[in-house]
């Protein structure tokens, strides 16, 4: 009983301080249940801004649905509404984010190709393992994609053999026997693609 009447004189008091707005709203004590890892409630209208925007980098430097060593097994039991969003390794960069997404606008085309580096589908991705597994190169088209993966700055799909690395193998695979990419072609989108955070000077 003590213990009720402290509560009710902490809550009294707060409210008698805030102006008499009731204190569940000001401090917060009703949260979403949304929450990102850092602790902050994102809005539908944040999460939903226009891709390359100054709030969209915002919001997703703060996401951590996609993480180093995230593998292909584990996307395929999520959801294809469920976003991969974040960057899986170092902080992003706004300034690297703003030139890959606009490097990925001329390809606004082709569907299979993501809009956004650090903000990716998971239907999507489950759409280019299915590529990865079921498209066979050719010896020559194989050896336009090792050629593309050599002129990107981690020498391949990704920086580690995580989905990414699936993922975007499959989209090369995809470009190359379907759409007759050259290497020099994909090796440009696929930096664009790049989402292991950091700076970068070579998208372009």
């Amino acid at each position: 009983m003590r213990r009720r009447r402290r509560l009710l004189l902490t809550a009294a008091t707060v409210v008698v301080l805030a102006g008499g707005v009731p204190a569940l709203v000001l401090t917060g004590a009703l949260e979403s249940p949304n929450r990102t890892r850092t602790g902050s409630a994102p809005s539908s209208a944040t999460a939903m801004a226009p891709v390359g925007s100054n709030v969209k980098f915002a919001y997703l430097s703060r996401q951590h649905s996609n993480r180093c060593g995230l593998q292909a097994a584990e996307i395929r039991a999520h959801p294809d509404q469920h976003r991969l969003q974040g960057s899986c390794c170092s902080p992003m960069d706004e300034r690297s984010y703003q030139a890959q997404v606009a490097a990925l606008r001329r390809y606004a085309a082709i569907p299979q190709i993501p809009t956004d580096p650090y903000d990716i589908p998971a239907g999507l991705v489950k759409e280019l393992l299915h590529d990865r597994a079921t498209i066979t190169l050719s010896p020559t088209q194989a050896t336009t994609y090792r050629q593309a993966m050599q002129r990107t700055p981690e020498q391949g799909p990704c920086c580690c053999h995580c989905w990414r690395w699936d993922a975007f193998e499959g989209l090369s695979k995809f470009l190359i026997a379907r759409k007759g990419w050259s290497a020099t072609e994909l090796a440009r989108l696929i930096t664009a693609l790049d989402g292991c955070g950091g700076r970068h000077t070579d998208v372009a």
